[in-house]
């Protein structure tokens, strides 16, 4: 084989990264830290004036400024619609003060993120430019942990949203719904305590999805690997029948996954095997 055929569709990647002037950056850690940190995510913390953050982050090692925590925002007495208000003033003040600033996030910032979409809708408004990041969310996580081809069918919706305006999902998709574990809460966690209140009427999701699946339809509440450290790296998922979905012993982080019914196995793949927790080594 000629050198040129054995190259082609190769791609030629330079050394110099290209990262656009913006005044704010959006920006994720992705799921594992440090293993999702990108080139992108790193320079542009290091270029930013101020870094607001949820949660924050402490990682000088990679040379990562100190960010200033938008937690305290948060309170169980408070809608969290007030609180991303109250983020999204701050933010934007900010860039138009003294730019470029940041919000970071975890995962993608493009994902499960409200201010972040507020601030690419609102920053042109007042003459802000804005920048997007790339990361890996936890929808990657969850693809890889059940062996999950997106292409092939899939809806996603907020679970408290989804039963609000009455969506009637497709049953030959997988259906995903995060924040099942916090159906119909619309307050912030308490920070002091590191503690959220968990849906007090998931019954009413779990009747809802039963007018469109059987009770012993098995579903998913998954958490993917997320964190820092060697115990991040494997995801934690709790199956049982649709019928029993309000008796789950359910991770307040984790997502309920509604798997597809009568598919045909050309739409599905083996679900690999997961453990809870995965050994890992530290690469040196």
């Amino acid at each position: 084989m000629s050198e040129l055929n054995s190259r082609a569709g190769e791609i030629d990647v330079p050394w110099n990264l290209i990262i656009p002037e913006a005044d704010i950056y959006l920006v994720g850690y992705g799921m594992r830290m440090p293993n999702d940190f990108t080139l992108e995510m790193l320079a542009v913390l290091k270029r930013c004036q101020r870094i607001f953050a949820v949660p924050p982050i402490n990682a000088p090692e990679f040379g990562i400024p100190r960010m200033e925590n938008l937690l305290h925002f948060y309170a169980p007495d408070k809608n969290r619609h007030k609180t991303y208000r109250e983020m999204l003033e701050l933010i934007l003040d900010a860039a138009a003060e003294d730019a470029p600033v940041a919000l970071a996030t975890y995962g993608s910032a493009m994902v499960g993120t409200f201010v972040a979409h507020r601030i690419l809708e609102e920053a042109p408004e007042r003459g802000l430019t804005v920048h997007v990041t790339n990361a890996v969310s936890s929808f990657d996580g969850i693809w890889a942990d059940l062996n999950i081809e997106p292409f092939y069918g899939f809806e996603i919706w907020e679970a408290t949203a989804f039963v609000k305006l009455e969506i009637q999902p497709d049953p030959r998709v997988n259906l995903l719904l995060p924040q099942a574990p916090i159906f119909g809460v619309a307050k912030g966690p308490d920070i002091s305590r590191l503690t959220m209140e968990t849906s007090s009427t998931l019954v009413d999701l779990r009747d809802y999805l039963l007018r469109f699946y059987p009770p012993e339809h098995r579903v998913h509440f998954i958490k993917t690997g997320s964190g820092a450290g060697p115990r991040s790296v494997g995801p934690a998922i709790e199956t049982l029948p649709l019928a029993e979905l309000h008796r789950s012993g359910r991770n307040q982080g984790s997502t309920l996954l509604v798997p597809r019914m009568d598919s045909g196995e050309e739409l599905n793949f083996r679900q690999p095997a997961a453990a809870t927790e995965m050994p890992a080594v530290a690469a040196g």
